[in-house]
């Protein structure tokens, strides 16, 4: 893969309200940034149409999930993504499941994951992982918005908060365009990415995870950071300062896959 160049700090404030999401385990954390004030707020959402709705167009939204899904095999972006990480990191990141993986959430739960396991591999020539397949509803959710929405598809962009955590570290010290080594379910990797946000973004963080007291079960402090590097990468989109993986764009759907940071 070519070297890629290092997303830079995009201008403040932006000129449209930016928005950062991770998958959570009560549907979807978000962190937005108003355009107007520069104000942080975050808000759990059930579903994906709520979030749209809390962010309506021209709100840029920077999500962690695959956008774009193909019918024939593997996405360019995917394993662009593995190779820009390397060793661990790049490990970590999965393979998006084949669209024709989708038609296995209409079977009964205990059916549904071998169902998905047969498909992919028939497709493919290699399984799905389970890490893959608990994403599939959330996957399918997002690709039935942006399919029915050209609006939204067009102000809605993946991110993988590993890379763009990756791109700010080489930013601000100048260290080689790889994977952070420390996993980020430790508390020194947790650390070492809590301290690349920005200050108000880190500020963010702290109080989103603080009120966690209640909400323990709703969100992770690693959603919570996720989400604020996706929110740092739909600044540097609104400003036209980001970078996209390469991607093929044969995908399904008429929405090419595109990892961006």
């Amino acid at each position: 893969m070519p070297d890629l160049p290092v997303a830079i700090e995009a201008p403040l404030p932006p000129s449209r309200d930016c928005v950062g999401v991770d998958a959570c385990r009560a549907g979807w954390f978000a962190a937005k940034q108003d355009a107007s004030s520069g104000r942080l707020h975050h808000a759990v959402h059930a579903r994906f149409a709520d979030l749209l709705a809390w962010a309506p167009a021209p709100a840029i939204i920077a999500i962690d999930i695959p956008i774009g899904l193909s019918e024939s095999g593997h996405r360019a972006c995917d394993s662009a993504a593995k190779v820009l990480l390397g060793g661990r990191r790049g490990q970590s990141v999965f393979h998006t499941p084949v669209r024709q993986t989708l038609s296995s959430l209409d079977l009964p739960p205990g059916d549904a994951y071998p169902q998905a396991l047969a498909t992919h591999r028939a497709v493919t020539g290699v399984g799905i992982s389970k890490q893959a397949f608990y994403l599939l509803k959330k996957i399918a959710e997002v690709d039935a918005a942006l399919a029915a929405s050209s609006a939204d598809a067009a102000r809605v962009f993946e991110v993988h908060p590993e890379v763009a955590f990756a791109s700010r570290r080489t930013a601000l010290s100048g260290q080689p365009l790889v994977g952070i080594a420390e996993s980020k379910h430790t508390q020194a990797g947790h650390d070492i990415r809590l301290g690349l946000l920005p200050d108000a973004y880190r500020m963010a963080a702290r109080q989103a995870i603080a009120e966690r007291s209640g909400q323990a079960s709703a969100y992770g402090r690693d959603d919570v950071l996720d989400a604020l590097i996706c929110l740092w990468s739909a600044l540097r989109i609104e400003c036209g300062v980001h970078v996209s993986l390469p991607g093929a764009d044969d995908t399904s759907g008429g929405i090419m896959a595109r990892i961006h940071y």
